[in-house]
C-alpha cells in the first residue's frame, strides 16, 4: 500500500482489490445468513432476486449434515415394479439391519439416500427418475421384449419408535415396520426405457 503525506500525517491510498474483496465476503455472509434463517416475507424478498444464482453455483446449505432432523419413526422403502403380464418384481431398498458388514460398507452411500432422500417430499423431483432406474435394473429387453414395464410405486412402510423415556428399546427389538404409506406412483411413458 502506497501512502501518502499531507500535512505530515499519512494517508493510506484505498486499495481497490481489497474493497471488492471485502464487499463481496459481506455480501456473500449477508445472503447465507438470509437463506438459513427462518422462512417469513422479509427472507423471501431478500432471496427471490438472487435464488436462481445461488442455486446454478451451489452456494446453498444443507446444514442436516451438522444437526439432522431426529425421526419418530423406524421405516424402510420398497419399489414395486409392475410389468405388462400383471406380475410384479419387489425390490427392498437396502436395510443395514439385514446386511453383513461388507454389504454395509458397499452399500451406504445408496442407502443414505433411499433413506434419507427418496421417501420425502422434498425430493419429488427426483421420483420419476428413480422409477426409469429401477425398470431399467430389472427389464432384459433381451429375454422377454414383450413385458415391458408398465408402473412403478415406492411403499414406505413404517412403524413410530417407542418413547425412550418411558422403556428403553434396543435395536434389535423395535417392532417390526407395519404401517405402510404409498409414496409415489408412476406410469410408464414411451421412450422410458430406451
Amino acid at each position: 500500500m502506497q501512502e501518502i503525506k499531507i500535512n505530515s500525517k499519512p494517508i493510506k491510498k484505498i486499495n481497490h482489490k481489497e474493497l471488492l474483496l471485502s464487499l463481496f465476503i459481506f455480501t456473500y455472509l449477508f445472503y447465507l445468513i438470509a437463506w438459513l434463517s427462518p422462512e417469513n416475507e422479509t427472507r423471501k424478498r431478500i432471496i427471490e432476486p438472487i435464488n436462481t444464482a445461488w442455486l446454478f453455483f451451489g452456494l446453498d446449505q444443507n446444514w442436516k449434515l451438522f444437526s439432522p432432523e431426529i425421526k419418530d419413526i423406524n421405516f424402510h422403502t420398497v419399489a414395486i415394479l409392475t410389468f405388462e403380464d400383471g406380475t410384479k418384481k419387489i425390490w427392498e431398498l437396502p436395510r443395514m439391519k439385514r446386511l453383513d458388514f461388507w454389504q454395509r460398507f458397499k452399500d451406504e452411500k445408496f442407502r443414505k439416500w433411499s433413506i434419507d432422500s427418496l421417501p420425502w417430499p422434498d425430493y419429488k423431483e427426483f421420483h420419476p427418475d428413480f422409477a426409469v432406474y429401477v425398470a431399467k435394473k430389472f427389464y432384459d429387453p433381451a429375454k422377454n421384449p414383450k413385458n415391458k414395464p408398465v408402473s412403478l410405486s415406492l411403499q414406505l412402510f413404517w412403524i413410530n419408535i417407542p418413547d425412550p423415556a418411558k422403556h428403553f428399546t434396543k435395536v434389535e427389538n423395535l417392532p417390526e415396520h407395519t404401517r405402510m404409506n404409498n409414496v409415489f406412483f408412476y406410469r410408464f411413458k414411451e421412450g422410458d426405457l430406451q
